[in-house]
């Protein structure tokens, strides 16, 4: 009984979630269709380079360094973002051992810091942050 009850909500909730973003879909497409003005030629059809022809392929890859930076800048920049209002609630933790909150907080963000430390220790050991 609790199965099928549980197994309703969940077809419930899907539903509630896909259709009206299916409908959406499907209503712009037929609107385009009805609606839209389309007649391709070569020159629409050309990536647009600043009114300059295009030198190569649209498609680039991009070097793996520009993701590791991205990666390690989101990751650091993220742990900043946290401390800040770690930080302004500590004041209020409560030291399970001796009854006062005066060290426990900082000393949780001390080994925080330190394993953000290690881990920029890591990225820097094995070359990530050079760039030739």
């Amino acid at each position: 009984m609790y199965e099928l009850q549980l197994t309703q909500i969940i077809i419930f909730v899907l539903a509630g979630f896909a259709l009206p973003a299916l409908g959406m879909i499907l209503l712009a497409w037929v609107l385009q269709n009805v609606l839209g003005y389309h007649q391709p030629n070569a020159m629409k059809n050309q990536p647009y380079e600043c009114g300059m022809k295009p030198l190569q392929e649209a498609i680039v890859q991009f070097d793996i360094r520009y993701y590791l930076y991205a990666l390690l800048f989101i990751l650091f920049d993220i742990e900043v973002i946290f401390i800040i209002p770690w930080a302004l609630a500590t004041d209020n933790l409560p030291n399970i051992i001796t009854g006062d909150s005066l060290w426990l907080g900082p000393i949780e963000m001390a080994v925080f810091l330190v394993i953000l430390a290690f881990g920029l220790a890591y990225a820097w050991k094995k070359g990530a942050l050079e760039w030739e």
